[in-house]
């Protein structure tokens, strides 16, 4: 039976009240932010945020009256402007997604959702919005074997730009120099994860999830699931896991995704499938709080 797929639409939500008088207070708004703000270099920067915001917002009341076509070709006009800060860059990237998924264009609102994630911040919403699509990719692949399993379609959750929350510049830009050591402890954390597994080091494995940050699927407590896998890595005989394709990509100084191609083989199964472990750094330690499998290798 197939149910029509929810995915929420992305908001960062205004402190204005209503978010449609943006365009209204921009003034006020201006002055408050350019208070720190002397040269006239600046002043240019925020005349331009002025006229960004105003262009966002106008492709946001179209979205919200059912113009889908109006609101993606303002928005799409505005992503290829340049000079975006990265909150407008992110409110853009998951807007234009929110289009493409009610136009059940899957893939590209999974590029989109991707790109989108590269901005940092607001990432937990982002990231709802991209499990969704790849829950919809295995919940069809399920289906093929499972014929009860739902089908639920994504629907997108709309992000808004506040503009007296963006900064000018911005501390949120990831520089790739800045995050090499991240992805080099992560890259090694990796495969340091690949070998417990193989090892069938059921300790050692779980180790590696943060068992306060780490969510199950399907509403599984934490230690449901941990009883699960300590029975999945001690009942087969072998385990092998290979991993290749690896992308390591930071998506702020404290949280790393990893997309990797897992090859899992045992006496008991065999599985290729796509896999998204998301990294977070507490205490110094980097460990998973989150983990998807893609089918389809979206």
């Amino acid at each position: 039976m197939f149910l029509s797929p929810m995915i929420q639409l992305f908001f960062v939500k205004p402190s204005i009240k209503p978010f449609v008088k943006l365009k209204a207070w921009l003034p006020i708004l201006l002055v408050t932010l350019c208070l720190p703000l002397t040269s006239q270099a600046n002043a240019v920067d925020n005349k331009k945020l002025s006229a960004q915001a105003e262009t966002f917002q106008k492709g946001l009341d179209a979205a919200h009256n059912g113009q889908l076509d109006s609101a993606l070709t303002t928005w799409e006009g505005l992503n290829k402007s340049g000079d975006l800060i990265p909150e407008l860059k992110r409110a853009l990237e998951n807007n234009i997604a929110v289009i493409l998924i009610k136009q059940k264009k899957y893939a590209e609102a999974k590029k989109r959702l991707d790109e989108a994630l590269q901005a940092d911040a607001q990432v937990s919403t982002t990231l709802a919005n991209l499990n969704q699509l790849y829950a919809y990719d295995a919940q069809q692949a399920y289906q093929r074997i499972f014929k009860e399993t739902p089908v639920n379609s994504p629907q997108g959750k709309w992000l808004y730009f506040d503009i007296k929350q963006a900064h000018l510049p911005t501390n949120n830009v990831i520089i790739d120099a800045e995050n090499a050591d991240a992805v080099r402890v992560v890259k090694n954390r990796l495969e340091q994860w690949r070998q417990a597994w193989s090892a069938q080091d059921v300790a050692g494995y779980l180790s590696f999830y943060d068992e306060k940050a780490f969510i199950p699927k399907d509403g599984m407590s934490f230690n449901t699931w941990k009883k699960s896998r300590y029975r999945n890595l001690q009942k087969p005989k072998f385990i092998k896991v290979f991993l290749d394709k690896i992308q390591i990509t930071p998506i702020s100084s404290t949280m790393v995704r990893t997309r990797v191609y897992q090859r899992y083989h045992s006496d008991r199964f065999k599985d290729d499938v796509y896999k998204v472990l998301l990294w977070q750094k507490h205490d110094g330690q980097w460990k998973i709080v989150q983990e998807v499998v893609m089918y389809n290798g979206h």
